[in-house]
């Protein structure tokens, strides 16, 4: 980011919260926001918990965004290593 750039918005973080705020201001037509994420890869804290076992503790749809849809969850509470694929396939 150039040092005199005016950004109106800026995104903090790329997991759901961050990439869905992103995708729902460039759709209302904003283009001067910034994400910012300190790590070298999206997914918060799907990124960042691998542990055995980190699964979802809800049904894996609702994992969804309603403009990305995912209808090949392979299970009905997914692992980890699927939602942060999904959420790499939206960013």
């Amino acid at each position: 980011m150039a040092q005199h750039e005016h950004v109106r918005v800026a995104v903090i973080g790329t997991g759901f919260g961050g990439l869905g705020a992103a995708v729902r201001l460039r759709r209302e037509g904003m283009t001067d926001f910034v994400v910012l994420e300190r790590a070298d890869s999206v997914g918060g804290t799907w990124r960042d918990n691998s542990y055995p076992g980190c699964a979802c503790d809800v049904p894996s749809h609702l994992y969804s965004f309603s403009f990305a849809p995912n209808p090949d969850w392979p299970r009905t509470f997914s692992g980890q290593e699927h939602i942060r694929a999904y959420l790499e396939r939206v960013a």
